[in-house]
């Protein structure tokens, strides 16, 4: 399965934090605008994951090809691994969709994420990965920014949207993912304020992110890049 981008000005989550839960966290990249997570939940000894897919456009069978899952805090190299799991179809099993709309839920349970982790990374151990959720937002503060941005942009406020997103790309300069200067640059472009546009592009050129190369191929499909340095 080709990586694809899902761009947050089309979704938009709502987030709750219940002592160590936290439902519908904004995710960086994942491989479909179907996938979410509903919920994470942690304590002294797990995390558990709650997975959602919503066949809102007749999807085809659903299946993870190998139980070698891990999270991470966000560039951190300690992998904490798969310890158990429910309703997940792990090949040869899968899933079938077999109505419109239809919701399914599987849960992924893993060791204990360091206290504090304001975000995290759930991936295949494969180099071929097909299921990720990357960017997993945990911190309250800056899933409510991103989710402020994302429903501004959907009821036409776009100088509210992009106000959110730079507010969440100036209280975090560790997020090492390219959701929040990819709204920001393409809301600039859009409203033509080309200046200040290139001003966060080149900001962006400066940084790393994980899924550059992703951001760059939808700078150049969008027509964002040939109207920037």
């Amino acid at each position: 399965m080709k990586r694809t981008i899902v761009m947050g000005l089309f979704l938009a989550g709502l987030w709750s934090l219940q002592g160590q839960v936290v439902y519908n966290p904004n995710i960086a990249i994942r491989p479909s605008p179907s996938m979410s997570v509903y919920k994470v939940e942690i304590n002294e000894s797990t995390t558990t994951v709650v997975v959602r897919i919503i066949n809102d456009k007749q999807l085809p069978p659903f299946s993870i090809k190998s139980k070698a899952l891990f999270i991470r805090p966000v560039s951190d190299a300690n992998k904490l691994r798969l310890k158990s799991s429910d309703k997940a179809p792990f090949a040869p099993a899968q899933h079938v969709f077999t109505s419109r709309n239809e919701i399914f839920e599987f849960t992924l349970v893993f060791p204990a994420l360091p206290r504090n982790t304001k975000y995290f990374d759930l991936l295949e151990e494969s180099s071929a990965r097909e299921f990720y959720l990357q960017g997993i937002i945990l911190d309250p503060t800056l899933n409510k920014l991103v989710t402020t941005g994302f429903q501004a942009y959907a009821r036409g406020d776009r100088n509210g949207a992009l106000a959110a997103f730079i507010e969440m790309a100036n209280a975090d300069l560790y997020f090492e993912y390219g959701l929040v200067f990819f709204n920001i640059i393409y809301l600039l472009t859009e409203a033509n304020r080309i200046p200040e546009a290139q001003e966060w592009y080149d900001k962006y050129k400066e940084r790393f992110f994980y899924d550059k190369a992703l951001y760059d191929n939808e700078f150049v499909r969008l027509g964002i890049r040939q109207k920037l340095k």
